[in-house]
């Protein structure tokens, strides 16, 4: 026998083989056991035909393939090998792609409106006509747009409001009712409840997704004006979680003093214009009235000063209460970005596309 000719044989016997160590353990809790055993007799007869080259090589196969297919027919376990194999592909693929290059990241507030939306809720008085349940997952998975609501448990006396970070807390007639804090606009209160009266009724609008870059930042230096998401576990601040990220835009750049008058961002002493979105921001109305001074930069005179790694975030909607930015914490070291958010793949709404 030649090398070669040897050398294929030797292959289909070690895969033939791990095919009946596989046959038994997929399917030895449930098959026949003279059935099983007949396998075993049939794998260890192969096994020392192979290993002493003395006996029938081509029928002691034949009997181990035909035992194989006794307890686990082909059919089966080529249709479930082809479907492990394909979910196992993918699952490695997506991990991949996320782990190395792109990250899916949920717009969770409205700090950076109107550039990019987090959840909102508009008031809305029971379910509409694309409400029912046929057509409520379809508008959803299109618009991101769902219908919600709160009812009363019980009928009584509203008792007390307690505020959280991500929810509000009314106490009615003694029972708990607790409401999402994006609906807390909508909240009708009132003295008195009765059982089945809607608290809170809205369409809510689902937060932009976006797709993070994690590439980018490999390859080039972070930009002002790039809008970018960063780890928090590094800010120092007693409202900031230490578990979350963020997405802001970039104002601020390393070994700059930055101020903000009059609604304008200036950087060592001189108003920034450029890229486009900060004169937009401090001249457009939907921007209401430019970047806000607050915190670290409450007046006029205030400034940050980075230090050489580190990076001024402001959300691009600065109104009072919206957005807890650079302003509050200062700068944040670029170690921490995972990098910019380029797109926004759903929903299918104005922000659908390139983030400006």
């Amino acid at each position: 026998m030649n090398f070669i000719k040897k050398r294929k044989e030797k292959k289909e016997s070690k895969q033939l083989l791990q095919s009946a160590k596989h046959a038994r353990n997929m399917r030895e809790d449930i098959a026949d056991q003279l059935e099983l055993e007949t396998l075993r007799q049939a794998e260890d007869m192969f096994r020392h035909i192979c290993k002493t080259e003395q006996g029938n090589r081509v029928q002691a196969m034949k009997a181990l393939e035909k035992a194989i297919d006794q307890i686990y027919p082909f059919r089966l376990r080529q249709g479930t090998r082809e479907n492990v194999e394909v979910i196992i592909v993918a699952v490695a693929a997506a991990m991949a792609i996320r782990a190395f290059f792109f990250e899916p990241f949920k717009i969770p507030t409205g700090s950076m409106q109107p550039t990019l939306n987090g959840i909102n809720a508009e008031v809305q008085m029971g379910p509409g006509f694309f409400d029912n349940p046929i057509t409520k997952l379809p508008k959803w998975l299109l618009t991101g747009a769902s219908y919600k609501e709160v009812r009363a448990k019980t009928s009584g006396s509203l008792q007390g409001i307690r505020r959280f970070r991500d929810s509000v807390l009314l106490n009615i007639g003694g029972v708990e009712h607790r409401i999402p804090s994006y609906m807390e606009e909508v909240l009708n209160v009132k003295r008195v409840y009765r059982k089945d009266e809607v608290i809170a009724g809205a369409r809510i609008i689902t937060g932009d997704q976006v797709i993070v870059n994690k590439m980018a930042y490999n390859f080039r230096a972070p930009k002002r004006g790039d809008v970018a998401v960063f780890d928090t576990r590094n800010i120092k601040h007693n409202q900031v979680r230490k578990d979350t990220f963020y997405i802001k835009r970039m104002v601020g750049m390393p070994s700059e003093r930055i101020q903000i008058q009059e609604g304008r961002l200036i950087v060592n002493g001189k108003p920034v214009s450029e890229p486009a979105i900060f004169q937009q921001i401090a001249t457009d109305p939907v921007y209401q009235g430019g970047h806000g001074n607050d915190a670290l930069l409450a007046r006029a005179s205030d400034a940050i000063d980075l230090g050489e790694d580190l990076y001024l975030m402001c959300g691009d909607n600065t109104a009072p209460g919206m957005s807890l930015d650079g302003r509050f914490f200062g700068g944040v070291p670029r170690k921490d970005f995972r990098g910019p958010a380029v797109f926004v793949y759903w929903p299918f709404r104005e922000h659908w596309g390139v983030i400006r």
